[in-house]
């Protein structure tokens, strides 16, 4: 049985150019031309290519990889980013809307003692909180 497998593996190649320059290969030689006899050799044909073909294929991954790994790093700090920012607006509205609600507000001096805000403190500092708001939530 291993015979039949292997009878094509030996068989007799010829080599010979026609009229028109052409080179042929073939089992049997032509009639009445020369023909040269070839020497088979075992191997892979072809398998630089296959080893060209797979490093282009490793480059074209490792490629890939790298740029879904950038995506993925300028996701995350555009993420970082409308948080951070989420988080100053909601701080500023809040510092507003209890800015608004107090009746009277008042900072600590260098003693630890209450030094309450006059209206126009008060109102100046209204219109500040409102300018960050209004930067900062957008």
């Amino acid at each position: 049985m291993l015979w039949v497998l292997l009878a094509p593996a030996t068989a007799q190649v010829y080599k010979w150019v026609d009229e028109k320059g052409v080179t042929h290969y073939g089992e049997r030689p032509p009639q009445g031309g020369k023909a040269e006899d070839v020497r088979q050799r075992l191997g892979r044909p072809g398998s630089a290519p296959a080893k060209a073909a797979q490093s282009d294929w490793k480059e074209k991954d490792l490629e890939f990889k790298k740029r879904r790994i950038d995506a993925e790093q300028a996701e995350a700090k555009s993420t970082q980013r409308e948080t951070s920012q989420r988080q100053a607006c909601n701080q500023a509205r809040d510092q507003l809307a209890q800015l608004k609600t107090a009746r009277r507000t008042y900072r600590l001096d260098e003693k630890g003692e209450r030094v309450f805000q006059s209206d126009d403190e008060r109102n100046a500092s209204v219109a500040r909180l409102e300018q960050a708001v209004s930067e900062r939530c957008r």
